[in-house]
């Protein structure tokens, strides 16, 4: 039988501003980095739910909980980002020691950001109130803007398949790593496939936060290949000519395009 996880992302009364490099909020960040552990996680075999995505404050903790208690699932998992001058990650959980252990394991994967701690939580209420362990994650401080840019320049995928791993672990499921370049027969035909500093015009067109994931903001203006490095089908793009291929990423780095 599948194993059950309820995903349940930041869903704010009042979406929190964050100091992201493009116009954005937690509860915004947090569903785009939830798209990806839920897609990696159904591909690794897992019935996985998110009910009441549209719904925030109160009454989206309430009815969340109720479902995955209703449902009956195997592990309930939080996403939020934190604030308050922080430069590390954090899981929250029950106080008692098999949850603690549990939120270890977040740790034991957490390998893109250097500092990952473990807190006892009992007041928060999808803590308090899942029949099932609740892992309850702190992913990064969104109140540091070279954090945040990191995050929407490549750390989004890398925190997401730290997570999927962890989640397989705790689930006692064979975790399977990505496919990162589709087979040949199936890629699309590029004879002149965009490179480092072509021009790229966007008129109404969506930039993308990640890699993957449907998360984007619509923008028109002349921008830049970054890289030329072709993830699912879409680049990273830049804004200015002088930041083509200059590092660190996190800095210089706009957001995504299908090209």
């Amino acid at each position: 039988m599948a194993k059950k996880l309820y995903l349940s992302a930041a869903a704010h009364q009042y979406d929190n501003p964050t100091a992201c490099p493009i116009k954005c909020g937690e509860n915004i960040h947090c569903k785009a980095y939830m798209d990806l552990v839920e897609t990696r996680m159904r591909e690794q075999g897992v019935e996985v739910q998110r009910g009441y995505r549209d719904t925030v404050g109160t009454a989206a903790m309430v009815n969340r909980v109720a479902q995955a208690n209703k449902w009956g699932a195997d592990l309930y998992y939080v996403a939020h980002t934190n604030a308050g001058g922080g430069r590390y990650s954090l899981t929250l959980c029950w106080s008692d020691t098999a949850s603690q252990k549990k939120a270890a394991v977040m740790g034991k994967y957490r390998k893109c950001i250097k500092t990952h701690k473990v807190r006892v939580r009992t007041d928060l209420y999808e803590i308090r109130k899942t029949k099932m362990p609740c892992l309850y994650d702190e992913l990064f401080f969104h109140d540091n803007a070279a954090d945040c840019a990191w995050f929407h320049s490549g750390g989004m995928e890398q925190l997401a398949e730290e997570t999927v791993q962890a989640l397989c672990e705790l689930l006692e499921v064979s975790y399977v790593p990505p496919i990162t370049k589709r087979p040949e027969s199936e890629a699309p035909f590029k004879p002149t496939p965009p490179k480092a500093g072509d021009k790229v015009v966007l008129n109404k067109s969506k930039l993308y936060l990640a890699s993957t994931g449907k998360t984007h903001v619509i923008r028109s203006g002349t921008y830049y290949v970054y890289d030329g490095i072709c993830l699912r089908g879409r680049y990273r793009i830049t804004n200015k000519p002088t930041r083509v291929g200059k590092t660190p990423i996190a800095l210089n780095v706009s957001g995504w395009a299908e090209i």
